[in-house]
């Protein structure tokens, strides 16, 4: 057999070998239960990511970070006394740390888990995902039309400046433990369920009340104190 016949077998066996993966690989795609795919690439339902959208949403995340640290902490440091001023600062800077973990161990699921009209479900508590459906929380996953990550952050961004608001009604007279010790409680009895309410699927939102700058989570969810 000439060399010209070798190289013309050798193509045709690859051939079928690239066809017998390509068939293999829509199998798989179209096999229900299988999380193969979605493990890479999130719920097969989710609606594709929007470029607009997600760098929308990133900018927004940003300014209301950028409103607490250190908008926020200077604008409370200000109006301190001086031998005060780091002891307020500093307030805000741990309360953002803070909020962070109690998020994403806590906070993001009772505010927009499935749960019922006044408080979320456990099934994204510490993040790890939809125990119901068997869909964990990816880097794939979305949330609409932006990525589940980026919707938990820009709501942990609210949840961050709304504990930050509360220390300038107790600047300069509150221990700093005792002020973390507040903050724990409050943002998982007080924050999260009127977030839920509001934004997570809760009662006030199936009645059509819109909040879309944080007047009822926000501002009222502070003013309990």
């Amino acid at each position: 057999m000439s060399g010209d016949d070798m190289t013309v077998a050798q193509l045709a066996e690859k051939l079928e070998e690239a066809t017998k993966k390509i068939s293999a690989l829509e199998t798989l795609m179209g096999s229900e239960g299988n999380n193969g795919v979605a493990f890479l690439a999130g719920s097969a339902t989710d609606v594709s990511v929007n470029s607009g959208d997600t760098a929308w949403i990133l900018t927004s995340t940003c300014l209301v970070l950028m409103m607490t640290i250190p908008g926020l902490a200077l604008f409370y440091g200000g109006m301190s006394r001086a031998q005060n001023v780091l002891s307020t600062v500093m307030q805000s800077f741990a309360i953002t740390c803070f909020v962070s973990m109690l998020w994403l161990m806590f906070g993001y699921s009772l505010s927009f888990g499935t749960g019922n009209e006044f408080i979320g479900g456990a099934e994204k508590l510490w993040f790890v995902g939809d125990a119901a459906t068997g869909e964990p929380i990816l880097p794939g996953s979305n949330s609409g039309t932006i990525p589940e990550a980026l919707f938990c952050m820009f709501q942990l961004t609210f949840a961050i400046i709304t504990c930050a608001i509360i220390t300038g009604s107790v600047a300069e007279r509150m221990k700093f433990s005792s002020l973390l010790v507040f903050i724990f409680f409050w943002h998982l009895i007080v924050y999260c369920p009127i977030a839920h309410w509001e934004w997570g699927g809760g009662f006030m939102g199936n009645l059509g009340v819109l909040d879309f700058a944080g007047g009822d989570v926000v501002q009222i969810g502070r003013a309990h104190v």
